[in-house]
């Protein structure tokens, strides 16, 4: 269940938790509080329903309450603060269990949360980093059970595809020379115009900009691209398969959030083989490893620095590239986060 808005990772990671289970022979089913995920689910073959769910009260709890009991739902897996406590209301005197997927930067310790929070049976961390950060500012968590379970992504799909990156190029008209890719949401807390400060700083010469991704600051950071004097691309949200030509066209890809619990294009560039640059933060490190380049969030030019190092040295570029399909490929596949969640999942059920 989850009440996000528009289709982002942690739907995707959903999508793939939930083929796993099936695959196991379970029956699963999406509930939604907003058509861009109902049609997303429904466009990835998972049985969706929309509810209004939208904010917390007893009316939306209800809502829920007579969906879960309609499908004789043993578990759900939410993905909000608001989800946990419109889960825990609509669970109460009842058996199903509630399993937390941890997205956030932050977890509420308003007094309702933490006490509907006696309801979740188990909380998923993303990384071991996010773990410990989360246990230290809010104890309360840890009183419940809790584990770590890296977010998964198709190995088989991202993966190294120099002609998908050719072809890419040509479809946004930059066939030679450095390219930087950024994949992200069009919105403030993503730092892309941060990012593109960052980048300015190389002029002259700085290469083009793509960022893959839709939303309300398009226009703002077109602008902000044009006073800087920076080429700027912004084709739009693009599906799985577009996404495996922008990493493989990328000279190095970018991400500029410092607080994201698992940055899942930054598991995708791994996979595709790419050079990843990132700020440090959230679980960025731990993702990243010693198979791409952390620094600090702040300033601008702690990032600028950097990346103009990695455009001039291919060889660095290409060793990254080799250690980040590694890692990807060992720790980050889509079976393994499946299979974990699974057993998770059932081991919930046995219990109950």
């Amino acid at each position: 269940m989850t009440t996000a808005r528009s289709w982002r990772g942690s739907a995707t990671v959903f999508t793939g938790v939930a083929r796993g289970l099936a695959g196991r022979g379970h029956a699963v089913h999406a509930f939604v509080a907003h058509p861009a995920l109902e049609d997303g689910f429904r466009a990835r073959g998972i049985p969706v329903t929309r509810l209004a769910i939208g904010d917390t009260g007893l009316a939306e709890a209800w809502r829920l309450r007579r969906a879960l009991r309609g499908l004789h739902a043993a578990v759900a897996l939410v993905d909000k603060a608001r989800d946990v406590r419109l889960a825990a209301l609509a669970a109460v005197f009842s058996p199903l269990r509630i399993v937390y997927c941890i997205s956030t930067p932050s977890m509420p310790g308003d007094p309702l949360t933490r006490w509907l929070f006696r309801r979740v049976a188990l909380t998923v961390f993303l990384t071991e980093g996010l773990e410990r950060s989360f246990l230290e500012r809010q104890p309360y968590l840890g009183r419940r059970p809790h584990t770590v379970i890296h977010n998964g992504v198709d190995v088989s799909l991202f993966r190294p595809d120099p002609g998908a990156g050719v072809a890419f190029r040509r479809r946004i008209g930059v066939v030679e020379g450095p390219l930087l890719v950024a994949v992200a949401a069009l919105h403030p807390e993503k730092r892309l115009d941060w990012l593109l400060d960052a980048v300015a700083l190389l002029n002259p010469g700085a290469p083009p900009v793509v960022i893959c991704g839709a939303g309300a600051e398009r226009d703002a950071l077109a602008a902000r691209a044009e006073r800087l004097g920076l080429d700027l691309r912004l084709p739009g949200y693009l599906a799985p398969g577009e996404l495996i030509g922008a990493y493989n066209a990328a000279t190095v890809v970018v991400h500029a959030r410092p607080d994201e619990g698992f940055p899942l294009s930054i598991a995708e560039a791994l996979a595709c083989g790419r050079p990843v640059l990132a700020v440090e933060g959230g679980g960025t490190p731990e993702v990243l490893g010693d198979a791409g380049v952390v620094v600090p969030r702040d300033p601008p030019r702690g990032f600028a620095v950097p990346l103009g190092e990695l455009l001039v040295d291919p060889a660095r570029r290409e060793a990254l590239g080799a250690a980040a399909r590694r890692r990807a490929v060992e720790r980050f596949g889509l079976e393994r986060m499946q299979q974990r969640y699974a057993d998770a999942v059932e081991a919930l059920v046995s219990a109950r």
